[in-house]
């Protein structure tokens, strides 16, 4: 027998170490596009969360901001009036507005617009607080309305707010661009300091049937991101429905 010459039995034992690396950075890709789907959840909708939740995390750290620089408390609103109440449907939790608290120059403090109004985009809603009204989800969705570990947010809500524009803090107050209006908001605030008052506060997203002339309805239970702001303003990223 013909012994074949070591150069043939190299050869071919790279080429067999070819193959199993094809296979090998075959299965990585695979395995990337499906954490890719994991992490961007239904196509659009994917992206348009994380884009909200960059988002909301720059608000929040621009009311922060806010209240270190001017030696003031700060806050960052949610519109919340609800539509079938003189809200605004393309606004409802959907529309941030940062504040903070200034002297006017009759003595008297007010709280000020700092910076425009920010919509998110379609169709990402600011999840409220718990319990999520029936009405806000799509029929067949149940919600976990665990405040404690629940994909909800704990915002604090007043009714009854307005605050003056950041052109002329003179000029009548407005609410959301809207002159002499006040409605509801969900909020955080933060003190002088650059701390959370009164507690830290988890801010939730989510994915919903936005429709004209509709409350939102939030359409999928698992697909949540958000970010938890803790006491210091320390901000951290929430990827995932059970990370709240």
């Amino acid at each position: 027998m013909i012994a074949r010459p070591p150069v043939a039995r190299a050869a071919r034992t790279r080429a067999f170490t070819l193959i199993e690396l094809m296979v090998v950075v075959g299965i990585i890709i695979v395995l990337l596009g499906g954490i890719g789907l994991a992490v961007a959840g239904r196509g659009g909708e994917g992206v348009a969360l994380s884009n909200a939740q960059s988002t909301v995390a720059s608000l929040v750290g621009a009311a922060r901001a806010q209240a270190a620089l001017h030696q003031t408390r700060s806050r960052l609103l949610v519109y919340a009036t609800l539509p079938t109440s003189s809200g605004d449907w393309t606004k409802y939790l959907r529309t941030l507005q940062v504040v903070r608290e200034d002297t006017l120059p009759n003595g008297t403090t007010a709280w000020v617009a700092a910076g425009q109004p920010v919509t998110l985009p379609a169709p990402i809603c600011v999840v409220p607080r718990s319990p999520v009204p029936t009405n806000h989800l799509n029929p067949g969705v149940t919600w976990n309305n665990n405040a404690a570990t629940g994909p909800v947010s704990t915002l604090t809500q007043l009714a009854g707010f307005s605050y003056r524009g950041q052109a002329d803090p003179r000029a009548p107050t407005q609410f959301f661009g809207e002159q002499g209006r006040s409605g509801t908001v969900l909020f955080i605030e933060f003190s002088a300091d650059g701390t959370v008052t009164p507690n830290p506060t988890k801010i939730a997203l989510a994915t919903a049937v936005v429709a004209a002339n509709a409350i939102p309805r939030f359409n999928n239970a698992s697909g949540v991101r958000g970010l938890h702001v803790r006491r210091s303003g320390a901000i951290s990223l929430v990827n995932d429905a059970t990370g709240f």
